[in-house]
């Protein structure tokens, strides 16, 4: 079984740092805006979306965390990539695109440990718990 995600202050300086590089256009990082479900105060978080031939998705690795939470009370939000920021809307795709959570899970090591599949994971593994790894398709805000 995976880990819990916690959050510490090192993990908490890390997603700053992260977040620095992503308002300087470094690396493959966005900075995520959302309004909050509770607090209707604006949050943010250091995302890392990832591309398939039919657009661009952020995957939640941890699961309903804050922010997924957030984007199904609301699906406005703002994405910053260095200095440019864009309105969107963000529409949930759960379950539509485990080849895709696969990647990511491929693809980002560190969020990898705390993603409940077996080691060698196939898209099937995906594909039997999408409830696991909630999925975003980020769209225009049209």
């Amino acid at each position: 079984m995976a880990r819990d995600y916690e959050v510490t202050t090192v993990k908490m300086l890390i997603s700053r740092l992260l977040g620095s590089a992503a308002k300087l256009g470094l690396g493959n990082f966005i900075v995520l805006t959302t309004t909050g479900r509770r607090s209707d105060e604006q949050r943010q978080v250091t995302l890392s979306p990832i591309s398939d031939e039919d657009g661009e998705y952020l995957v939640s690795p941890y699961g309903d965390s804050a922010w997924v939470l957030n984007v199904r009370s609301d699906p406005r939000a703002a994405i910053r990539r260095g200095a440019s920021e864009e309105v969107v809307h963000l529409v949930e795709v759960t379950g539509e695109k485990p080849g895709l959570v696969k990647e990511y899970y491929e693809r980002e090591a560190f969020a990898r440990r705390f993603m409940d599949v077996p080691g060698g994971a196939t898209i099937e593994d995906f594909a039997s718990v999408p409830e696991r790894f909630p999925v975003f398709r980020i769209e225009g805000a049209g």
